[in-house]
């Protein structure tokens, strides 16, 4: 697999992760009695024209904090140590 397949599935994969989690809810409404209920109550709520779109911004949040802690995964941290020199003289007061 090359470098660049690899790159687009780790944009890919969390993207079809929230997908999977919408679908999920949405079928979990199909389920008979309170489970049946609770999800019909859940597609309703995350649909309405206000919260929609608070929805989607939460799923995409976590999925860009989901290719975030892949890719640190894979780079390691970014930090950074700094040597401070003290041969300068300092001024007086």
């Amino acid at each position: 697999m090359s470098k660049r397949t690899r790159m687009i599935l780790t944009g890919v994969i969390p993207i079809l992760g929230v997908s999977a989690v919408l679908i999920g809810v949405g079928l979990g409404g199909k389920l008979p009695g309170f489970a049946g209920e609770l999800f019909r109550k859940i597609t309703g709520f995350m649909f309405t024209p206000v919260f929609m779109e608070l929805t989607f911004a939460f799923l995409g949040l976590i999925a860009v904090f989901w290719i975030n802690s892949i890719r640190l995964q894979r780079e390691g941290d970014e930090y950074v140590s700094l040597e401070i020199e003290n041969d300068q003289d300092e001024p007086k007061l």
